[in-house]
């Protein structure tokens, strides 16, 4: 089994030249060993210093005082620097609302973390890693969940992953190492002993190579992951070309579905998501290919016009109207400052294309003209289009959900003659008759 640890080490890269590791040291079986190789390879490792980690949980009265006694103990003899914390898990479980499991596993990860090692090796095994997998399963996890537990995660290494537990005992055996043994493994009141007493068991007796052949299965699920994860990346990056909170669209509906999930997970993440269901990954999905609205877990907002997702509330702006007076040149309104330039027969003839959409032929106002913002069921025909709805011009021509609510239109007695994004209404464009024209500019501060 030895040999198996540092093969295991090696491929994955888990320990440098000079590491401090510290152990997480239960007392347990599988922890036992796992102090006791890196004990004996030390030199071979090239491991500068080791240290026992004993987590007391204040849980299970006396017998949690045996196993930190034994653990010390096992350190002393084994001339390995010995570290304790202590923590009333029922307690915070409490606080937190956690269940005892979970806190548990915090409360430890966050101790490791605290004890000054390079690197922090836990005991997890190929049948832990069984076990989560099955766990994780019945409980619908996505492709990420099947690869179970990682070898290498920040500075947590886990040299046993290779390792069966039959491998383990076989090593405390011949190496005649005592243990400790936790009664809570014992019974079935916890979801992975069930899994572990019960099922399990059933998948040796279907095939006694089953530790094997889940191994093969990891690895064929692992290199997809992988492949899944690079792209997704890739194409995340891609998405976020718009800058801010936004993302495009086009980037991500474009691709596989599977890789449409998982950068949908990562803008999830990037958004502060803490509970990344399917159901919310479903939800972005809808809006990216259809457009709408998503509520995405507590205050967050997901918004789409099918080119942007945006997150955050879109502002709305109250509906407003200003008078235009006679040759003001700044309108001051409330989504910023509208510039206006008169222009006159000989000013006209100099405009490019592009200009001339901007421009409105006075002769051709109907009455007072009007600055105000947009409303439901508001159309017009821009110059040299077909009459619609503006909210199928924003659609056709990609607006955005968060531009839309902002967009200025100038009206006359006859209705729009000009909107902000698609320029002077047909009936109001200048032609080689025109004498006198005013051109909007776009907003300013």
């Amino acid at each position: 089994m030895t040999s198996k640890v540092i093969k295991t080490i090696t491929e994955h890269c888990m320990i440098s030249k000079g590491d401090t590791v510290g152990v997480g040291l239960s007392g347990g079986a599988d922890s036992v060993a796992l102090l006791h190789i890196l004990v004996s390879n030390k030199d071979t490792l090239r491991i500068s210093k080791i240290k026992g980690i004993h987590i007391h949980h204040g849980i299970r009265g006396d017998e949690a005082d045996r196993d930190l006694n034994f653990s010390k103990n096992l350190c002393e003899k084994l001339g390995v620097e010995f570290v304790c914390y202590y923590a009333d898990i029922p307690a915070e479980a409490k606080k937190t609302g956690e269940s005892i499991e979970l806190c548990a596993r915090r409360i430890r990860y966050d101790f490791f973390s605290q004890s000054d090692c390079t690197k922090i090796a836990t005991a997890h095994n190929l049948n832990d890693n069984m076990e989560t997998v099955i766990f994780n399963m019945t409980r619908g996890t996505s492709i990420h969940g099947l690869c179970g537990i990682p070898y290498n995660r920040e500075i947590f290494i886990r040299p046993l992953l290779d390792c069966t537990r039959n491998e383990i005992e076989e090593y405390l055996k011949s190496n005649s190492l005592d243990f400790v043994t936790d009664s809570t493994n014992l019974c079935d009141d916890y979801t992975r002993n069930k899994i572990r007493h019960n099922i399990i068991p059933q998948l040796f007796s279907l095939n006694s190579s089953f530790d094997k052949a889940f191994s093969n299965c990891i690895d064929s699920v692992k290199l997809a992951n992988d492949f899944i994860m690079q792209s997704a990346s890739e194409i995340l990056e891609k998405a976020r070309n718009m800058g801010g909170n936004q993302y495009d669209c086009k980037q991500i509906k474009g691709c596989h579905k599977a890789v449409e999930n998982q950068v949908i997970s990562m803008i999830l993440k990037e958004q502060g998501v803490p509970d990344i269901t399917k159901k919310y990954i479903d939800a972005l999905s809808h809006i990216i290919e259809n457009g709408g609205k998503a509520n995405i877990g507590g205050d967050i907002t997901a918004n789409s016009d099918r080119v942007r997702l945006c997150f955050g509330e879109i502002e709305n702006v109250e509906h407003f109207e200003i008078q235009l007076k006679n040759n003001e040149e700044k309108v001051k309104t409330p989504v910023g400052v509208l510039t206006i330039k008169n222009l006159f027969k000989e000013d006209l003839q100099n405009l490019n294309k592009i200009e001339m959409q901007d421009v409105i032929d006075c002769d051709k106002i109907c009455g007072n003209l009007t600055i105000r913002n947009r409303v439901d069921g508001d159309a017009y025909m821009p110059a040299n289009r077909v009459n619609k709805k503006l909210k199928k011009l924003f659609n056709e021509s990609e607006i955005s959900v968060y531009e839309r609510s902002k967009m200025l239109i100038i009206s006359d007695d006859n209705g729009i003659i000009w909107t902000q994004y698609f320029g002077v209404a047909d009936r109001c464009k200048i032609n080689i008759n025109t004498n006198k024209g005013i051109m909007i500019y776009e907003l300013g501060e």
